[in-house]
């Protein structure tokens, strides 16, 4: 069965079909561009490209798994063997493929955020730097030395000083040493993925050319998100033939902190001379009232690839903005609004609210829970930081992966079990001595007398026990998961340590959802009647944090999340909160003109999210904390909304007109200043 391609408009049927040579999609907010990377990879397949030899790549676990849902049900498992996922898992591959070639160890693990931190405090703690330096601070610089493919050597050569806000030689000291642990724990960190790959391709032409034999096609989506490092793996592997696509929306580009250029588009054009430019316009989601609006806003941003969305929909209904007295007062007005949205007959899924910062979020909870209004955060501490949570998966990854470092040093007293701190660093030393994992080292104490040998021995034993449990199928490990719950004690290390009731029963609640997660994570990681990959299971362990199912998804919840989190998101009602100056645009952005183009941008993609209906606020007066209230001015990008596309609430009114006298009663002050500055500085007679 082949494609119908008159399901798509002129320039998406163009997007399609363009197959040969560099190509660049600029595809606009909702302008459909997972149905145009899907149907061009159908299209590809039905010209007879090997789906063996394409490469489609997201940021994303979410984009990635609902780019191969939507291809599986657009053509079925014609599309099985094209390599569908995120840059991240992809060059994971090819690490796992090259390890030696790469320096690294076969059966190499991938440690998460918060074991890299640890990792820096111990290289600190060997400098005796531990309280000089922020282990998390330094872990943030290193990564974005990686993403800007700078070693400790570039970083002692000076090279990265404009990057990184720290010293670049102290910098150097700690990144050496950080290496080194983790390759004394046989781990890399998430931006090793991409790091490693490239001076892997760099370094080893013969690899590098055996993987371009076997991918001949790239395609990238969301590429105005790439940064340094990533463009340097597309630049090693499809330079030479010149069959790479990449979506992306310069104007979304809101990821700066994580490495992210805006720039890239433009360098994409260098880097691949002759590139074919697509525009996609048409938005399928949003009003022209708000598209208006968007684009009017977007184009005081001056290095930009010009684009203007329009849309075929006839709604009409305007932006309403509401100026409020403070952060009470806009909850308690948002909670009204959402509830006469529901009372119209729209669903509580249907809401979305957009926020700047996560701290935002505390008022809005309150309002919404006085109204009894139901809703759902996203951000704070994640999931899979919580203790509880981390022990369990530490537990899961020791008894797959006997020679997980990272994994057995975090439970081996957990609970406790009386093996001392001596009695650790005796095995850590002849591990090194003997070459051998520590595991291998303990299970050789073992025998020996003593109470830490004892506690020792009952450790092995346990782990033993668990590793010779089935682990074919995913039942096996969702059997599994309940199975190092019951033996390893850790409810009852929970009910012990743990005095507040709620926040035992909640603990508890967290432990018991993971065996569940472990066999659907298992069932990704396995084909048809294949027994499960387990090192797939493992890096999915680290990669793949995000697919966690939340317990109330089948209640229909009011979203609250912050812009950078919305992105990819729509709803037909949308209300973005805090358009104060110092909010959005940040504080930290005011002086830096790029920096102040990236907070437009991310405005713009809050606007965009709204299908028809977009509320805007901002406050009179925010509390700064333990600085009180702090008067506050609206956001300047509410000055370069068309006043066409608005209409003001009912409190509007009285709400200009304070802001007028403040203006007013400023600038009379500062007159009077002046007048006074000018006497005093006047010569006597």
């Amino acid at each position: 069965m082949r494609l119908n391609l008159d399901e798509l408009n002129a320039e998406q049927r163009d997007a399609v079909t363009s197959v040969d040579g560099p190509i660049m999609i600029l595809a606009g907010a909702g302008t459909g561009k997972t149905r145009v990377i899907t149907y061009r990879l159908a299209y590809m397949l039905d010209c007879g490209i090997p789906a063996s030899s394409i490469v489609a790549l997201s940021f994303t676990n979410k984009a990635a798994k609902e780019m191969s849902e939507r291809v599986r049900k657009l053509i079925g498992s014609r599309g099985r063997k094209a390599w569908l996922g995120t840059f991240h898992s992809f060059c994971l591959s090819l690490l796992r493929r090259f390890p030696a070639e790469a320096g690294l160890t076969a059966g190499f693990s991938l440690a998460g955020t918060s074991d890299q931190i640890d990792l820096v405090r111990k290289g600190l703690e060997e400098k005796n730097w531990g309280g000089l330096y922020q282990a998390d601070r330094l872990h943030y610089q290193i990564g974005v030395a990686k993403n800007h493919l700078l070693g400790p050597d570039e970083l002692r050569q000076g090279q990265g000083h404009s990057l990184v806000n720290t010293d670049t030689a102290v910098l150097a000291e700690v990144f050496e040493l950080y290496e080194r642990q983790l390759r004394l724990n046989r781990v890399i960190d998430f931006d090793d993925c991409i790091y490693r790959t490239v001076l892997l391709l760099r370094s080893h032409p013969e690899v590098r050319e055996r993987i371009r034999r076997e991918f001949r096609y790239f395609m990238v989506d969301e590429y105005q998100d790439t940064n340094s490092a990533q463009l340097a793996v597309l630049e090693l592997l499809a330079s030479d033939k010149h069959e790479v696509c990449v979506v992306g929306d310069d104007d979304q580009s809101i990821y700066s902190w994580r490495g992210a250029m805006y720039e890239v588009l433009e360098q994409f054009e260098n880097l691949f001379p002759g590139t074919k430019i697509i525009k996609l316009e048409q938005n399928y989601r949003c009003s022209n009232v708000i598209l208006g609006a968007a684009n009017t806003v977007i184009r005081n941003n001056t290095k930009r690839k010009d684009k203007t969305l329009w849309s075929a929909s006839q709604e009409t209904a305007p932006i309403v903005l509401s100026p409020c007295e403070d952060e009470t007062a806009e909850a308690n007005l948002l909670a009204e609004k959402c509830l006469s949205l529901l009372g119209a007959g729209m669903e509580a899924s249907d809401i979305g609210v957009l926020y700047r910062a996560n701290n935002q979020a505390k008022p809005i909870e309150l309002a919404l829970r006085e109204a009894r209004l139901p809703y759902r955060t996203f951000g704070g501490q994640s999931f899979f930081e919580k203790k509880e949570v981390k022990d369990l998966v530490s537990y899961l990854r020791l008894v797959l992966n006997n020679d997980d470092r990272l994994a057995l040093w975090r439970v081996i007293n957990t609970p406790h079990r009386g093996i001392g701190l001596k009695t650790l660093e005796r095995i850590e030393d002849a591990a090194k001595q003997q070459k051998l994992s520590p595991f291998t080292v303990m299970r050789e104490m073992a025998g020996h007398g003593g109470k830490s040998e004892t506690a020792v021995r009952g450790f092995i034993e346990l782990i033993d026990s668990l590793s010779h449990l089935p682990q074919r199928t995913p039942n096996d490990f969702e059997a599994l998961g309940l199975a190092i719950i019951k033996a390893t004690g850790l409810e009852q290390d929970i009910r012990l340590k743990t005095e507040d009731g709620g926040s035992r029963e909640r603990k508890l609640a967290n432990l018991r959802s993971l065996p569940k997660w472990f066999g659907t994570l298992a069932g990704d990681c396995t084909d048809e009647d294949s027994p499960v990959n387990i090192q797939d299971l493992l890096d999915s362990l680290s990669l793949d944090n995000d697919r966690r199912e939340d317990k109330n998804q089948n209640q229909s919840q009011i979203s609250l999340m912050t812009v950078h989190a919305a992105k990819g998101l729509e709803f037909p009602a949308v209300f973005v909160i805090g358009l104060e100056e110092q909010q959005l645009p940040h504080k930290n952005s005011l002086l830096d003109p790029q920096a102040l183009c990236e907070e437009r941008r991310l405005f713009y993609v809050a606007l965009t999210r709204a299908k028809s209906k977009l509320f805007l606020s901002y406050c009179l007066d925010r509390n700064a904390g333990y600085q009180g209230k702090q008067s506050r001015t609206p956001s300047r990008f509410l000055d370069e909304v068309p006043p066409e596309c608005f209409v003001k609430s009912d409190q509007a009114a009285s709400a200009e007109a304070r802001v007028n006298a403040e203006s007013n009663r400023k600038a009379q002050t500062i007159q009077r200043l002046s007048s006074l500055r000018g006497s005093l500085g006047a010569p006597r007679r």
